[in-house]
Formats: structure tokens, C-alpha cells, sequence
């Protein structure tokens, strides 16, 4: 394989025929600012000092919003260049695109797909993190041509350090390794695998890297909502892109106190941005490309007005957004909308049946699996912790005091995790579903072992875990991936007005 072939730039992979007049400032300060030693330490710290944003668990569909569209038209309807945009906000659906399907080449946003796909592996245990890799003279040779290395041949780095360079700084020689030991071909598999049919790292030369603003949308939303590998894996890749030190684009426009998780990417001509915004109102995001750029300053100043106009568009407005299901002839809105949103929606609750009503004084509604309470008292709308004011009545343990059914306290295992509040644990896959679900803000502790119980719907008998707000299912003729399941507590126990 010739090595021009299939080398990355500074901020993109170079392709043939393409020739760089762009150097990121940004990358060079920083790589200046924060030296890498021989043995791969560096002065950064790998972790912020701000707490951990707030991950959601699944997101709102698609809901066209015409005054967004004509904020993202009238932004860049008419600057020069081609110019693709796509936004979303994650609760409540609101969506705008602008050439939204049409590709361009991706630049250095391919980095945020070697990413995933190294949780990936993670996850299935084809790799470890924390294992090194030692840099070949082919993984260092562009960056040497630069003469931006900082990592030299020989360097041994473990993958989650070379993941974090790769992000953080783009650093190309930290990408050429990654993929050499993940394999462009399983990149390739997995972004296909979540849904974006038209990006392509074409690692072999062919062709250029391509990829679209919906795309780079869909993916950044399954990273927001814990469902690029799991929850935890999602976490981490949100805590290492908001860490990002080429702030060029997007984040001259973020107001004080939100934060920008996102990724660059820049090549002779084309500048991009794609992250996911935590404001007051709940996260949003935001992808713009530009391509054909007769200068960069079209991007540069144009890139942070879209950001603060969303930003403004989303968080200076009250909205309370509606559904109508006309499965069950039932609406949902305002914070249990969100809230239903944010959480995993028809997977998680099933559908409403009924409408609002107050019991004893609380605003609530009835779903299939689950009787949301609203408690405005609970409600955070500062900074980047938005948490609707709603929680979940403790139907498990209603409905287990309906059956008489009752367990001692388990010994902790060692294995899974174990609460002696219950004394009961978790563990496998119903662990695995209660960490990628919401874990105790959603379910709450265990109060049951394992056990197969028959079911109060069908008779049937699965094996099955009772929980203070939910009951867990494990059904074994579903398809893999779909096998846990709620028991149906919201029928089961329906609130009468």
C-alpha cells in the first residue's frame, strides 16, 4: 500500500489530488502548549474539572420546525460555498436541515467514527483501552512531513490515550493507528450498522471520506443518548469531545456557562463543526459543512451566529411541546412529553392510556408500563443538568404488595452490583438494560432476585427481577436485543379518575 495514498492531514485524511493550504492554528498552539513526551504523557488532564453532563436515553422523532428552518436558511442560505446544516433539539424533536442528504467530504469529522468504533470493540472485548500500541513510521510519517509530530516512532500509547489526542487535537499519526488496529472495514461496518448509509472512510485511496450533515446528525444524537454502544461507552465519548481544543468554529457563539461537545474538520476549501450543545433547555445538536469556501473568514464568522441563534431560538422561548397517539387516543405533553422523550419513550413506557388527571393531589398520567408523576419541585432548568419535574410512581412495589409477593434479603454476590438499601443485586443483562435505561432514576433499586414468575398479563412464565418503579421481562422468543423487556405495571395497576 503506497503510503500517499491513504495518509491523513493535519485535520482530515489527504486524498489524492487535494492539496492543503489550511494548518490549524488551534492544533499547532496546542501541541505547543501541551507536549507529549516519548512515553505519551502529557500535561492535559484526560478528564474535565466540571461535572459530568446530564446523558439522555433515547430522544424525540423527527418534528419540523419552521421558524428553525428559516433561522438555519436565513443564516446560510446565501453565503458562499456549499453549505450543509442539520439540528435537532434531543427532548423535543424540533428539527431543521438544510442540504442536509447532500455529501461532502467528511475532513477530520471521520475521527468521531474511528471513536465509536474503538467503544465498539471495547465493549465486545475484541480490545482493551488500556493496552499500547507502539507507532509505526507509517502512522507518523504525514504529521513528520508537517512537522507537527508528537508522536514519534516508537511512542507507546495505550488506545484510549491515542483516542483522546485524535479527537482533542486531531491528531492525524494517533488516527493512522487507531484504525490500523480496529480495521477501516469494521469503521465502516459499524457507522453503516447505526444508519449512516451515506458516510464512507475510504482508507484505501480510491476516493475521498464522505459523509453528510444528517449522518453526522444521527450520530452525534445516538452518542448523546447512550446508544452508540452503551451508556457508559457514550458518556466517555462526550466527556473526550468536550474536551476539544480547535474551538474555531462553533464555539466563538456558545453563551457562558453552556458546553460544546463537537468535532472539527478543515481541508483546502472546507471547514466544518458537529457537536452536541448542553444548555439550560436540554441538548441540542448542530452540524454545519462548508464546502468550496472562497475564504475561510464565510465559515469562521458564519459557523458561531448559527450556533447562537439556535441557542437563542431554543433557550429564550417557552415551548411545551404535545403528541397524539393514535394508537391509544391519548395525548402527551409539556414535561411528561420530555421526560417520556428523554427516556426511552414507546420502548420504555409503552403507550398512554390515559390522559392527565390529579390523584391525591399529583398531577399524573398513566402509561402501559409505567405512571408518570409531575413534582415541579424536582425540576432543574440552570446550567446543564435539565431534568423535567416528573418521576415515576413506585408501581413495582404496588404491584408486588397486590400479589402478595414478598423476598428476603439476598447476599451480596460479589458479581454485578449489589444495594444494601433492598438487599438485592443485579446482574447480566438485566444490569447491562438498567445502566443503557436510566438505571435508578428510572426503575429504582431491585427489591427481588431473579426469579421465573409467571406472567400477570398472559399467564406465560419468564424469568423475571422486580424493581420499586418497574418489573423486568426476559423474553427468550424476541429477537436478540430486544429480549428484556417492562411488564406491563401501567395496565396492570391503571389509575381510575
Amino acid at each position: 500500500m503506497q503510503l500517499v495514498a491513504r495518509v491523513p492531514s493535519l485535520a482530515a485524511r489527504w486524498v489524492p489530488g487535494r492539496r492543503f493550504i489550511v494548518f490549524l492554528c488551534a492544533v499547532v498552539c496546542a501541541a505547543l502548549v501541551n507536549p507529549i513526551s516519548p512515553g505519551g504523557a502529557s500535561h492535559m488532564a484526560l478528564a474535565q474539572t466540571e461535572s459530568r453532563v446530564p446523558m439522555l436515553f433515547g430522544s424525540a422523532p423527527d418534528v419540523p420546525d419552521n421558524q428553525l428552518q428559516q433561522i438555519v436558511e436565513g443564516t446560510v442560505g446565501e453565503l458562499g460555498g456549499d453549505w450543509g446544516v442539520a439540528v435537532k433539539k434531543l427532548d423535543t424533536g424540533q428539527y431543521a436541515v438544510f442540504n442536509g442528504d447532500v455529501q461532502q467530504v467528511s475532513a477530520s469529522l471521520y475521527k468521531t467514527w474511528v471513536l465509536d468504533e474503538l467503544y465498539h470493540q471495547a465493549k465486545v472485548g475484541q480490545i482493551n483501552l488500556d493496552s499500547a500500541s507502539t507507532v509505526t513510521g507509517s502512522d507518523a510519517a504525514y504529521d513528520a512531513s508537517l512537522g507537527i509530530l508528537r508522536l514519534g516512532v516508537g511512542t507507546s500509547i495505550t488506545l484510549r490515550r491515542a483516542a483522546y489526542l485524535m479527537i482533542t487535537l486531531s491528531d492525524n499519526t494517533a488516527a493512522e493507528l487507531l484504525v490500523r488496529n480496529l480495521g477501516p472495514d469494521n469503521v465502516n461496518r459499524f457507522m453503516q450498522e447505526n444508519g449512516l448509509k451515506h458516510s464512507v472512510l475510504d482508507w484505501y485511496g480510491s476516493g475521498d471520506n464522505l459523509t453528510t450533515p444528517i449522518d453526522m446528525l444521527r450520530e452525534m444524537e445516538l452518542v448523546a443518548t447512550s446508544h452508540m454502544v452503551d451508556a457508559e461507552s457514550s458518556h466517555q465519548m462526550v466527556e473526550t469531545m468536550l474536551d476539544q481544543q480547535i474551538n474555531d468554529l462553533f464555539p466563538p457563539g456558545l453563551p457562558e456557562g453552556a458546553r460544546l461537545a463537537h468535532k472539527t474538520g478543515s481541508l483546502d476549501g472546507l471547514l466544518h463543526d458537529a457537536g452536541i450543545v448542553y444548555g439550560p433547555s436540554g441538548p441540542f445538536v448542530l452540524v454545519a459543512m462548508a464546502s468550496n469556501l472562497n475564504s475561510y473568514a464565510t465559515a469562521r464568522n458564519n459557523m458561531p451566529l448559527l450556533l447562537r441563534r439556535v441557542y437563542d431560538y431554543f433557550n429564550n422561548r417557552p415551548y411545551a411541546p404535545a403528541k397524539y397517539f393514535r394508537e391509544t387516543r391519548q395525548t402527551v405533553g409539556h414535561d411528561f412529553l420530555k421526560f417520556y422523550n428523554i427516556y426511552g419513550g414507546t420502548t420504555t413506557f409503552g403507550y398512554p392510556i390515559s390522559p392527565e388527571q390529579v390523584v391525591n393531589g399529583t398531577l399524573v398520567q398513566q402509561f402501559e408500563r409505567a405512571r408518570m408523576e409531575w413534582h415541579p419541585d424536582l425540576a432543574k432548568s440552570t446550567g446543564t443538568t435539565p431534568v423535567p419535574g416528573v418521576t415515576l410512581s413506585l408501581l413495582g412495589q404496588q404491584r408486588a404488595q397486590q400479589l402478595n409477593l414478598t423476598w428476603p434479603a439476598s447476599p451480596d454476590p460479589g458479581t454485578g452490583r449489589y444495594f444494601k438499601e433492598t438487599g438485592q443485586g443485579i446482574q447480566g443483562g438485566f444490569l447491562d438494560y438498567w445502566l443503557d435505561h436510566g438505571g435508578e432514576r428510572i426503575f429504582g433499586l431491585p427489591i427481588s432476585p431473579e426469579v421465573p414468575m409467571p406472567n400477570p398479563s398472559n399467564g406465560k412464565t419468564y424469568t423475571t427481577q422486580y424493581f420499586q418503579r418497574a418489573r423486568f421481562e426476559y423474553h427468550p422468543e424476541l429477537p436478540e436485543g430486544q429480549r428484556i423487556m417492562l411488564g406491563a405495571l401501567g395496565s396492570e395497576t391503571a389509575v381510575k379518575p
